[in-house]
């Protein structure tokens, strides 16, 4: 597959922010969430901001509808059971969002964020398949919540965009055991889970939940996002973990830098128990580019490239979605021109993409 074909239009749109193409709309939404203070609000490993414009992005360059990405970019605007962040009032100021996209819209925003989310995740995680009739969801005051099939599957898209945008190390310690989750714990002692942002190691406790979640999305009348070969696929949890393992291995430096055959060998197990991460594959083409073997390095940027544009987020959170497709297509064109620098110092001059493909 050539570059251009991976690197599509909207994907060039996301990579310029050029957000009048991707949405003739979006420029105003974006200029009014920002009058609410968005950027300046703090998730996870970035701002609100980031956040919001990255799940709207996942779910965008997985296809969805349009109403699915709307509710992607504003799904916690009226805050949720999981973070403190309304921007707007859900109980007297509804028309506000009314007016900028739409009663249906705002309709599925307001659900998304009064849904018991945990059990949400659950009932998906114990069915085998999603009833015709929907599902009910009882949240801890007793209050029901009743989806049908189509709202079901809007809100697991978003669900799954939602996890992968934000997931890293952090969280595997602060919301352990997800979705069974408690909030009995005492932070006072337990400073080395809670102190933010922590080594910034890929998760080891979420893409494996996101595949078992993912298997229901076929079945429901949606696209079907690209991620775990079309929802197909199922990552086992040691899986997960042990492919992070290993690539933290290479990643911290923790393998001796001369002992490049041997570093091979871990990012190959690595790939091989999570063939669904861009970053192994994009650090082997590194080291392959390094020793000369053009095409396998060749083999691996270009698969983590089309890995990076099917997720729309990075696994490795260190660096931005934007800067790993950035340093994917350098190790590509590297490979292809078979041309990588043989000085320390001159990778420091690396950098040019050509947009050609």
């Amino acid at each position: 597959m050539s570059e251009r074909m991976v690197v599509t239009k909207r994907v060039r749109d996301f990579l310029a922010e050029d957000f009048a193409a991707i949405d003739p709309e979006l420029p105003l939404l974006l200029a009014v969430l920002n009058q609410r203070h968005m950027a300046e609000c703090w998730h996870k490993h970035g701002s609100f901001r980031d956040h919001l414009i990255g799940v709207y992005r996942i779910l965008a360059l997985w296809g969805q509808p349009r109403k699915a990405q709307l509710l992607g970019l504003l799904h916690s605007v009226y805050s949720n059971e999981y973070v403190d962040l309304a921007l707007f009032d859900a109980e007297g100021g509804r028309g506000d969002l009314v007016s900028l996209v739409g009663e249906e819209v705002e309709s599925l925003i307001h659900s998304f964020c009064t849904i018991p989310r945990n059990e949400f995740a659950i009932a998906l995680l114990e069915r085998d398949e999603i009833p015709a009739e929907g599902l009910v969801l009882t949240n801890s005051d007793g209050a029901q919540f009743a989806l049908d099939r189509r709202r079901v599957g809007i809100f697991l898209a978003v669900t799954l965009a939602d996890l992968a945008e934000q997931w890293f190390a952090w969280q595997d310690h602060v919301m352990a055991g997800y979705p069974n989750v408690t909030s009995d714990r005492p932070a006072n002692g337990h400073w080395s889970i809670v102190m933010w942002p922590g080594p910034m190691r890929p998760g080891m406790a979420n893409w494996s939940l996101l595949s078992r979640l993912a298997r229901h999305m076929p079945a429901l009348d949606l696209p079907v996002p690209p991620i775990f070969d079309h929802c197909t696929a199922d990552l086992a949890p040691e899986d997960e973990a042990g492919a992070a393992a290993l690539y933290w291995q290479v990643a911290n430096g923790q393998i001796q830098p001369e002992s490049g055959d041997s570093t091979a060998q871990v990012l190959e197990a690595a790939i091989a128990r999570n063939p669904w991460a861009a970053e192994p594959r994009l650090t082997l083409a590194q080291l392959c580019l390094m020793d000369g073997n053009f095409q396998r390095a060749e083999d691996q940027a270009q698969r983590g490239l089309e890995l990076l544009c099917q997720w729309g987020t990075p696994w490795d959170k260190r660096i931005p979605w934007s800067g790993w497709v950035a340093w994917s297509r350098v190790l590509l064109q590297g490979a292809r021109d078979q041309n990588w620098p043989e000085t320390v110092r001159h990778h420091n001059n690396l950098g040019m993409v050509d947009a050609a493909g």
